[in-house]
């Protein structure tokens, strides 16, 4: 690998080194900084400094390549026996950083992402970077033949040239800068009006549809069930563009609870083909023992029941014990399955199946997941799955082989994702009207 720059490069010099290193990238691991995704009022010109002054190091003595993304995004590209000074330098960039909800992600450990940080392996994810890098390429040309055509005269010179040109604008996210600048928090009026919104709003130009497909042996995919789901970011994007929805967790919880109300009230209309191969649904706690839930059920016949799994966030199970045991026997006592969702491999490992009373887990992916279930609790984990819990996990967010391979290994036979996707649609499997056994 070349020697780093002693300071951060332009995202133009990505495609060089990525051609660079299209070799020898096998021990090497790419981490983003979505720091764009902090509230405006973070952002002040010392603040950005001083985040700038704790990056370059790394690159003066840790054989890393740090790129200045758009938006004040970097990405940092390092061999993996760096890893540990990468990740010194994200916590003490918690010191630099003023205090926000996001910050505390600087201290997950490696391989785990979140909004503001994203890890990648580039021995199973080089084609990221490398998308990442003709994305740049793409755009940095449509820019310079549109320089070009206006300086010939074209009458579109205000909109294509230099910074403004579309191309180059759609890769550095100026075009959707109005959306994503000035973020203010869910207060109560704001949550009273979206509330009022969601209510009237027609769902059906937002409800997505993912399929849980089995694997078993050599045998090609089998579509299950499909996750019936609304995309909450989608949704504020939608209506209300400015604001972080998540900022308050009660706030939000109200909105999801009254979103669940709406879901079920568009499943009301639409869920008779999706009965026939079965569905799962993200829903709260609070929500199954709802009104909403009850005029639902009215809907559908009891014997279909069984091809009906309730999703149910972890936390939120965990917040009331009490008042999810009582949701999970009132669903279970009509035939509904649970499903323990967003599931990481720390948690997992600590959570009884059966004392929980679920009939599924759901445990996503992520290109260190193989790592990590060889470290800590990892084996003892990857043994109960083997052994006991394979065919009533699902692994999610399968994006690419390895996911594949990894699930097959621990005994999993159900997943999701857009790997799943591909595959599925490449088999052009028919949907099993079966309950997921």
């Amino acid at each position: 690998m070349a020697n780093p720059p002693a300071k951060i490069a332009s995202a133009l010099s990505l495609p060089d080194f990525v051609r660079d290193v299209a070799e020898t990238h096998q021990d090497m691991r790419a981490l983003r900084l979505t720091l764009s995704e902090l509230r405006p009022d973070t952002w002040e010109s010392d603040v950005i400094q001083a985040v700038e002054e704790t990056l370059v190091p790394l690159a003066r003595a840790n054989q890393t390549h740090i790129f200045r993304l758009p938006r004040r995004d970097y990405l940092l590209c390092f061999p993996r026996e760096q890893t540990d000074a990468v990740r010194a330098v994200m916590i003490r960039l918690r010191l630099v950083i003023p205090e926000a909800p996001l910050t505390s992600h600087l201290a997950d450990p490696p391989g785990r992402n979140s909004p503001l940080v994203q890890w990648w392996s580039l021995d199973a994810d080089f084609g990221v970077l490398r998308a990442m890098a003709k994305r740049v390429e793409d755009a940095a040309a449509a820019a310079a033949t549109k320089r070009r055509s206006a300086a010939k005269g074209s009458t579109d010179r205000a909109k294509t040239t230099g910074r403004g040109d579309p191309a180059w604008r759609a890769f550095t996210g100026e075009a959707d800068a109005d959306r994503k600048r000035p973020l203010s928090p869910l207060d109560a009026e704001m949550l009273e009006r979206l509330v009022t919104g969601l209510d009237r709003a027609d769902l059906s130009n937002h409800v997505r549809q993912q399929p849980v497909c089995a694997i078993v042996g050599a045998a090609p995919p089998k579509a299950l069930f499909s996750e019936v789901y609304v995309s909450i970011d989608r949704l504020r994007e939608a209506m209300a563009p400015n604001v972080d929805l998540t900022a308050n967790r009660w706030l939000f919880q109200h909105f999801s609870e009254t979103l669940d109300r709406r879901v079920l009230a568009w499943l009301n209309r639409e869920a008779g083909g999706l009965l026939k191969s079965g569905f799962s649904i993200n829903i709260n706690v609070g929500s199954v023992l709802s009104d909403a839930f009850l005029r639902f059920e009215g809907q559908v016949s009891a014997a279909l029941h069984g091809t009906v799994i309730l999703e149910l966030r972890v936390e939120d199970v965990f917040a009331d014990l009490e008042a999810y045991a009582f949701a999970r026997d009132f669903a279970h006592q009509r035939g509904y399955q649970i499903c323990l969702d967003s599931l990481t491999p720390e948690v997992m490992a600590l959570l009884n199946r059966d004392r929980l009373g679920v009939d599924m887990m759901k445990l996503f992916w992520h290109p260190d997941l193989p790592e990590e279930m060889r470290r800590g609790h990892g084996p003892d984990l990857a043994e109960r799955l083997r052994e006991h819990h394979g065919n009533r996990t699902i692994l999610a967010r399968c994006d690419d082989p390895a996911a594949l391979e990894l699930g097959r290994s621990l005994g999993i036979t159900m997943f999701q994702g857009r790997y799943m996707d591909k595959l599925l649609s490449s088999a052009s499997a028919p949907v099993i009207p079966t309950r997921p056994r």
